[in-house]
């Protein structure tokens, strides 16, 4: 959130110097004002991009572990299953040995 602060607080900077005395500037320095404005737009520009792409890549591998996550959780489901059936088993040969 503090980046997108900072972003903010720059781009309002850009526009207020947008508002500097044109009538006093030759068009030569306001062609120079503005491609280094235009510069640093662009910077920022690719700092989102950057941005956007490091989130999606989080959140993949956010995505991923939890994939991971529920593998481990299944297969600890399987084993506990296959636990069962053999404390069933055994119980059913201790009755059956009972009755006997």
């Amino acid at each position: 959130m503090k980046r997108s602060d900072v972003f903010l607080k720059e781009l309002q900077d850009l526009k207020t110097g947008m508002n500097i005395n044109e009538k006093s500037l030759s068009n030569s320095s306001k062609v120079i004002i503005l491609e280094r404005k235009k510069s640093k737009l662009e910077y920022k520009l690719t700092q989102i991009q950057e941005e956007v792409e490091k989130e999606i890549e989080d959140c993949f591998d956010y995505l991923s572990m939890k994939q991971a996550n529920i593998e481990t959780l299944s297969n600890m489901d399987v084993y506990i299953n296959d636990e069962i059936s053999k404390v069933e088993q055994l119980i059913e040969k201790i009755k059956v040995a009972n009755n006997e």
